[in-house]
């Protein structure tokens, strides 16, 4: 009995697999219409026109805050601070006195040449009227002119020393933290603190190449600082002429009003520029296909898919702006278009005309 069970029951498995293959489909043409999609062989898809139409994009690129002017201030003369004429944080004006460092030796040595060149001036003339007389010679006369020159130079040298044991603003703005105390004996390139202006500031930030159209002197930006919430503006300085080869960009520097001093040298700022384009032609981004070699679109013409390569520009969380290889009015396939082929029949599920 179960010799005779065995080969019947995998006669009755090899036919149950066998016969649904073997017989015709329903509608009698030999083929199953499941496997056929509707339209007859056409790929459903839903389709928009296009036209133009006002897009604004923005683009962010990050920055660091730097005062319009900045020095470091410092000692040119080794010597002992003798008096302090500002507290940090002060403002000051140009020209208006910091540091003095003692300078009783340098007037010392001052007073000492300019008699010497007193005596050195009446000397010189005495022999020039002597000279004329015939009393003394030309090599005489020459010396003392001589003699008079060396010390009315190392007189103006010494004015010169002098001159820089007053250290003085050289431009208007803010000083930093007090690095000294009175009675310091500092060296030559000491740091005293810093100058800088806070009221005007600057920003640099790198921009790709492909956007140095967008960032043209006397363009408007929007600048973003952590902190606060309101933005402020910048104006395009200038651009650099050359781009860098290693990143492909472009160095730009725009400057940034302060007057109520919210923003620091060195704060981080998310720079923003807003573009505008009255009659741009967008697509949505799912209408985008993205290959290695070209980006391109769906478009419908006479009820077939055909492939257009196209140049994009900005985009949106949810559109793409079309430079190039798009005309306005064309029909472009937004859905389904993972199962179009170029070439290939289509059928339009919903067309929706925008513009």
């Amino acid at each position: 009995m179960k010799n005779f069970l065995l080969p019947a029951i995998a006669v009755a498995v090899i036919a149950a697999i066998l016969v649904p293959r073997l017989l015709p489909s329903s509608d009698g043409d030999g083929q199953g219409t499941a496997a056929r999609p509707p339209g007859g062989g056409a790929a459903p898809v839903r389709t928009q026109r296009i036209q133009p139409e006002p897009f604004e994009s923005r683009l962010t690129f990050n920055g660091t805050l730097m005062a319009d002017q900045s020095i470091h201030i410092r000692s040119e003369l080794r010597g002992k601070v003798e008096q302090i004429h500002f507290t940090d944080s002060q403002d000051v004006q140009k020209g208006d006195l910091i540091v003095v460092i003692e300078s009783g030796e340098i007037e010392a040595e001052l007073r000492s040449l300019q008699e010497q060149l007193a005596l050195a001036s009446t000397q010189a003339d005495r022999l020039q009227n002597l000279f004329k007389s015939g009393s003394v010679t030309a090599s005489e006369r020459d010396d003392a002119a001589s003699r008079q020159q060396v010390l009315r130079a190392e007189v103006e040298r010494l004015q010169v020393r002098l001159a820089k044991t007053r250290i003085t603003a050289p431009f208007a703005g803010t000083l930093g933290l007090r690095n000294i105390s009175t009675g310091d004996l500092i060296e030559a390139d000491t740091l005293i603190t810093t100058l800088q202006t806070v009221s005007k500031l600057m920003v640099d930030f790198s921009v790709p190449e492909r956007f140095q159209r967008l960032v043209q002197p006397q363009t408007v930006l929007s600048l973003r600082v952590a902190g606060h919430e309101q933005p402020f503006t910048a104006v395009v300085r200038a651009v650099d002429p050359r781009v860098d080869v290693a990143t492909r960009t472009l160095t730009v520097r725009a400057d940034v009003d302060n007057p109520d001093r919210k923003l620091l040298p060195g704060n981080y700022a998310r720079v923003e520029l807003v573009s505008r384009n009255e009659a741009a032609l967008v697509v949505p981004n799912v209408a985008v296909l993205q290959s290695l070699d070209q980006v391109s679109v769906f478009t419908v013409e006479d009820g077939i898919a055909v492939r257009n390569s196209v140049q994009t520009g900005h985009r949106d969380e949810t559109r793409v702006e079309i430079l190039q290889g798009l005309e306005p009015g064309a029909e472009i396939i937004t859905s389904g278009i993972q199962s179009v082929r170029d070439g290939q029949r289509v059928n339009i599920q919903r067309r929706l005309d925008l513009g």
